[in-house]
């Protein structure tokens, strides 16, 4: 399975570029794993690092070779990114293979709470981008104002003005990912309590949930009749399990569908935090 690499250039708790690479990662197809990656436990490169500081550097090296495409998504200081993503972006340019960006696919996106979205923050990552050998996908003027409205409400990115271009985005992004990657007629439409399984604009199936602190509870999982027995369902729950992994949640399997779906796979239930 190709995988794609959530990386937000904040440490802050509550970021807003976080959430935006989180929603990213939900308008990643099913056939692809969206994995978050952290750089808070990131030391300052300089030569002599401790062990442990050693240590972090080669995990996160590890997890940045492992990724076949990337979304990268930074807020803006002082009219360019943050120093813990351009330390980041360096730890990974460093290895016995050379820089670990090189020839792969980036997605730029970038946030700013104020009108201008953070351009200049972005024009310098992809001067950055383009150094250190990854190849930016079009569009790459994914500049999102005013970015604290859109999560006002919700974790969940539902705003129609921004979702149409991101969705573009990360469809340019698939294609751009080497290898073959299967496509899919089906679309998702996440909502704040619900996500429509749509297929050539038809609804074929529909998830309803609740977000309580902590946890994702699966309500229900309905698919039309004349749509069953064609694994929707599953890939309804594919989504849902999207939704938890990405936003560090436990899940509460309320409906009769999403318990049997995980007696079938205790395993996922056991690394999902099923509650």
């Amino acid at each position: 399975m190709k995988r794609i690499g959530l990386l937000a250039g904040s440490l802050r708790a509550e970021s807003y570029a976080r959430k935006v690479a989180r929603n990213l990662g939900l308008l990643v197809p099913n056939t692809v794993l969206a994995e978050p990656i952290s750089i808070a436990h990131l030391p300052l490169l300089h030569d002599h690092l401790s062990r442990r500081e050693q240590d972090a550097c080669q995990a996160f090296k590890e997890q940045v070779q492992r990724m076949d495409a990337f979304c990268i998504v930074t807020p803006e200081i002082n009219r360019g990114i943050p120093g813990c993503l351009k330390n980041a972006l360096d730890i990974a340019s460093v290895s016995y293979q050379g820089s670990l960006w090189e020839h792969k696919p980036v997605l730029i996106a970038s946030v700013s709470t104020g009108k201008l979205g953070g351009l200049s923050a972005s024009q310098q990552l992809k001067q950055l981008a383009l150094v250190l050998g990854m190849q930016p996908v079009q569009p790459t003027e994914i500049y999102i104002s005013d970015v604290r409205r859109l999560f006002a409400d919700h974790e969940v990115l539902t705003d129609d003005s921004v979702l149409p271009f991101l969705k573009l985005a990360v469809d340019n992004l698939i294609a751009a990912m080497p290898g073959e990657t299967p496509t899919s007629t089906l679309t998702f439409q996440i909502g704040t309590d619900k996500i429509r399984l749509l297929q050539q604009e038809k609804q074929v199936g529909q998830a309803t949930f609740q977000w309580s602190t902590g946890s994702l509870v699966i309500s229900s999982i309905t698919i039309e009749p004349e749509f069953e027995h064609r694994g929707l369902a599953g890939q309804l729950m594919l989504k849902l399990i999207m939704i938890a992994r990405l936003f560090n949640l436990g899940i509460v399997a309320k409906c009769s569908y999403s318990q049997a779906f995980f007696k079938q796979h205790p395993a996922l239930g056991k690394a999902l935090r099923l509650q």
